[in-house]
């Protein structure tokens, strides 16, 4: 039998966000492989193609972080248990968000605002309470199923299509519709 965490892993590779959400990951957990008094001093802002860009607030970091590049990649793909990460970019920059005046944008839509009642979270947290996980992992598949609920619910209100055995929403691509649970068409 194969521990959760083993299932967990396989089950991200094949999810059509497997990636983003592996770098989300890394990105949050930034501060926590730096520890606290760099991460006062840096922003980890995106991964792209393998390499995670960070904001650092003086050159004098940047080359500190230069010299540690290795150990922190390595703290990075360990603690994510991926090898996605094969370099980190520092750029010396403001922390802070541009205070630039832009033109007011229009609100888009997005899964992420959606809010889970009380209930769906309740749950989530009582599918937990019997499984024998390690804290870190514990929070990590939460965090995951938590997301998971919230973009099944801000698609039904998009109105895509259920699926007719499980009733999740069915996704779409270019060249199909299909559910993810299920498999089917």
């Amino acid at each position: 039998m194969l521990p959760i965490s083993e299932i967990l892993a396989k089950t991200l590779k094949k999810a059509p966000y497997a990636q983003k959400i592996t770098a989300q990951f890394i990105l949050d957990s930034w501060p926590e492989v730096v520890g606290e008094y760099i991460a006062q001093k840096t922003k980890a802002i995106a991964v792209r193609q393998g390499v995670l860009l960070v904001r650092v607030c003086d050159s004098v970091w940047a080359q500190h972080l230069v010299l540690q590049k290795k150990q922190i990649l390595d703290k990075l793909n360990r603690r994510q248990k991926t090898n996605i990460l094969k370099d980190i970019r520092f750029q010396v920059g403001s922390l802070e968000t541009p205070s630039v005046v832009k033109a007011p944008k229009k609100k888009t839509e997005t899964w992420r605002r959606e809010n889970l009642t009380e209930e769906e979270l309740a749950r989530i947290e009582a599918g937990f309470k019997e499984a024998k996980l390690p804290g870190d992992l514990a929070q990590s598949m939460k965090k995951f199923f938590i997301t998971q609920k919230k973009l099944q619910k801000w698609f039904l209100k998009k109105g895509n299509p259920t699926c007719k055995k499980c009733g999740l929403p069915m996704v779409t691509t270019t060249e199909e519709i299909y559910c993810l649970r299920c498999k089917t068409e």
